[in-house]
């Protein structure tokens, strides 16, 4: 029928009918179920204004006290949580520091119903979820529709588990190099396709497409493990050919070389001051050659032919004394790598506004003292010249060169949100705790209204499903 109605759109107000149709029927149902104080269960459970007061101000104060723990990166729930307790756990305790010291909130909580303590689990649970949302919200659409890249890497948390961490690096509007963290996902495998798998999973909750992904990196955990197991193979082998006597030691040489023999006259006090030889220098020698074999390898796999030439490329946007590394020439061969985002043709207009670029910044003395290309992108949006050159390459120049200092962080996290005291705590729960924990700064900015008006669209979806399943 869709099909139908596309060839012809004046069909179209037929199929919608007059206003007692199905469609506008269903129309203003999903008007008014999204309307919360018209629903059957906010007319049966009637409150007065000061009892809508109360929840809110004993809401408020829970979403406090589970900021406060999320900064911190501190447990919520405690040992032994009865009214009678000693230590009930870090959030009752800060809630009851809270009463103490403001008669609101505590007027509040005494006046609350038995089973609207708000101290469950899954109550909390949903309160960071949403504030983990909000935060991921802030950070996907501080850079809208721009490129971004990836980082990837993976390691086991405290319960052996596999987790993989994705940040992201992109430039905002401002022209500045943001790097955040994303997300964390449970990986059951670690080769190349279940971490590719697991990243658009990821990329796909947040609407984020890998066709804008311009760069990826890996921290080659999963060679390195695999490299590591051939490594103890190896060992473990060598071990036994030496207590089988199938290698030899060398030690019995060195024995018999350091052994003392009786000379033909004495052995004066000179001689035995005499140097003992042994093998030991011809085995670090070879431990050294191993070693900067390994270094060499470890380079030449990080630094391929390709991506030493994006990096030569690169740098050839560097404004340090007057753009001096600046080579036309190899810009335009950074722009041949990426054919979908420049056609023939701009790159014949590439050429000229390059050429134009260069003469229309080294002449203006805003960009003689800048250092890096990340203060010339800033310096190109204050002077609004970015709009003049919209095909220099400094965006895709500042997306590409991806750290690894950021996620190596979240794995330092990691370890602090899930201890050895909470390793039973979910994938998700651990997902969104790190969410606010690592992006302080970003949920320091939400406030509490936000997280108030998701937890209520959770509450009727998780109300509608209960319905739906009777």
């Amino acid at each position: 029928m869709a099909f139908q109605i596309g060839k012809k759109k004046e069909r179209l107000q037929t199929h919608i009918g007059i206003h007692d149709s199905a469609n506008n029927q269903a129309w203003r149902k999903c008007e008014a179920l999204m309307k919360l104080k018209r629903h059957i269960s906010a007319a049966i459970e009637k409150q007065s204004e000061q009892a809508k007061k109360n929840y809110q101000i004993h809401l408020t104060a829970t979403i406090d006290c589970i900021r406060f723990l999320l900064r911190q990166g501190l447990a919520f729930r405690g040992n032994d949580e009865v009214d009678d307790s000693v230590n009930q756990g870090n959030f009752s305790e800060l809630l009851n520091f809270l009463v103490q010291h403001n008669e609101e909130i505590d007027r509040a909580l005494k006046n609350a119903r038995g089973n609207l303590k708000l101290r469950a689990p899954s109550i909390q649970k949903d309160i960071v979820r949403a504030a983990a949302s909000e935060t991921t919200k802030v950070i996907v659409n501080d850079f809208g529709d721009e490129l971004f890249a990836t980082l990837v890497d993976e390691a086991h948390d405290i319960s052996i588990k596999e987790q993989m961490s994705v940040c992201l690096r992109y430039v905002n509007k401002e022209g500045q190099v943001r790097e955040h963290f994303l997300g964390l996902v449970h990986v059951s495998n670690t080769n190349a396709l279940s971490l590719k798998l697991a990243l658009e999973s990821l990329l796909e909750t947040y609407n984020l497409s890998l066709s804008r992904v311009r760069g990826q990196g890996y921290d080659g955990t999963t060679s390195c493990k695999r490299r590591d197991m051939l490594r103890d193979s190896q060992m473990t082998k060598t071990i036994e050919a030496l207590q089988s006597g199938e290698i030899a030691s060398g030690r019995g040489l060195n024995q018999e070389i350091a052994l003392k023999r009786v000379g033909d006259t004495r052995w004066g006090r000179s001689r035995r001051k005499a140097q003992k030889i042994s093998n030991l220098h011809h085995f670090q020698v070879e431990i050294f050659y191993h070693v900067v074999d390994r270094q060499l390898q470890e380079l030449n796999n990080r630094f391929t032919e390709v991506n030493t030439e994006l990096l030569l490329c690169i740098a050839c946007l560097n404004p340090r004394q007057s753009f001096l590394a600046f080579d036309n020439e190899k810009l335009i061969q950074l722009a041949r790598f990426y054919p979908l985002e420049f056609s023939s043709t701009q790159l014949l207009a590439l050429d000229s506004q390059l050429e134009n670029f260069i003469l229309d910044v080294r002449s203006d003395d805003q960009f003689s003292n800048l250092n890096g290309i990340g203060a010339l992108s800033q310096k190109l949006i204050e002077t609004r010249k970015n709009i003049v050159y919209p095909l220099v390459l400094l965006k895709l120049a500042l997306v590409l060169p991806v750290v690894t200092a950021l996620v190596e962080r979240t794995f330092y996290a990691m370890n602090i949100i899930k201890s050895r005291l909470r390793s039973r705590m979910g994938d998700e729960f651990l997902n969104d705790c790190l969410v606010t924990y690592i992006e302080r700064e970003t949920f320091d900015c939400i406030d509490n209204e936000k997280c108030l008006g998701l937890i209520s669209i959770l509450n009727l979806i998780l109300h509608l499903t209960y319905i739906y399943q009777i």
